[in-house]
């Protein structure tokens, strides 16, 4: 009789540990829900800092949208119109039409360090980052979240209305 409790602990066991390396695997498998990833290159060099703000919101921002912004300056220092469309706010039209004309504009700027500097968050969803380009150039960009995932507000479109 004793021996049956024995099996159906070993199950338990067994059944537990299946299950826990199963969930252990599908949390490192999953792929990130960010539809967008720096390349191995060109390299970038941009540091971030929000600005002086009251609010807590304004830091979370920031490392929000750093990947994005970091995504963005690789993309316009490669110049490739197409990929830096994607990283524009898919209900948006004109993205590659726009993108070509922010790569004409900054990207001989985009090589040399930039300093993001993230503004206080005044709308949820809404972000605004101003660059300054290593050689004095600025830029400002202004960034939409939708789903958790932001993005750039590039070509026609209205940011509150995906």
């Amino acid at each position: 009789m004793p021996e049956l409790p024995k099996k159906r602990l070993w199950v338990m066991v067994t059944a537990l540990a299946l299950l826990g390396a199963t969930a252990a695997a599908w949390w490192l498998l999953q792929e990130s829900s960010v539809p967008y990833a720096l390349r191995a290159t060109p390299a970038v060099n941009v540091t971030f800092r929000p600005v002086e703000s009251t609010y807590p919101e304004a830091k979370e921002v920031a490392d929000e949208v750093e990947p994005l912004v970091k995504v963005y300056v690789q993309r316009l220092q490669a110049g490739n119109a197409a990929d830096l469309a994607r990283i524009g706010a898919p209900w948006y039209t004109a993205r590659e039409r726009a993108a070509q004309g922010l790569i004409s504009k900054y990207a001989a700027h985009a090589g040399e360090p930039v300093e993001a500097a993230v503004s206080d968050p005044v709308v949820p969803g809404l972000a605004a980052v101003e660059l300054r380009f290593g050689d004095g150039q600025r830029q400002v960009l202004d960034l939409v979240r939708d789903n958790d995932v932001w993005w750039l507000e590039l070509g026609n479109g209205d940011p509150v209305k995906p």
